[in-house]
């Protein structure tokens, strides 16, 4: 993961099932490169919590300032400091 342009840091717990990602400023990654990588090496992406810059398009979606990709969420987005948002988006 840390390949991809654009992560910062990576830290995994296979214990825990969890991969952390922290991501560059101004990066333009899209979750679905993200999870199409998790699952080319033997893993299933699941729920994602996600902090994100963007607005809410629609009923259970989000879409990604930068890159227009839209998330569908599970939870109501909650505003962050600025102009954040945290999220759990779908798999």
């Amino acid at each position: 993961m840390l390949k991809v342009d654009g992560v910062q840091a990576v830290r995994v717990s296979l214990k825990d099932g969890l991969v952390v990602m922290d991501f560059k400023p101004g990066n333009t990654v899209m979750m679905a490169k993200l999870r199409e990588i998790i699952k080319h090496n033997g893993f299933v992406s699941q729920e994602a919590v996600v902090l994100a810059r963007g607005s809410s398009s629609a009923a259970n979606a989000f879409e990604v300032s930068g890159t227009g990709e839209r998330l569908m969420v599970t939870t109501q987005p909650v505003a962050e400091a600025g102009d954040q948002w945290r999220m759990t988006s779908l798999k």
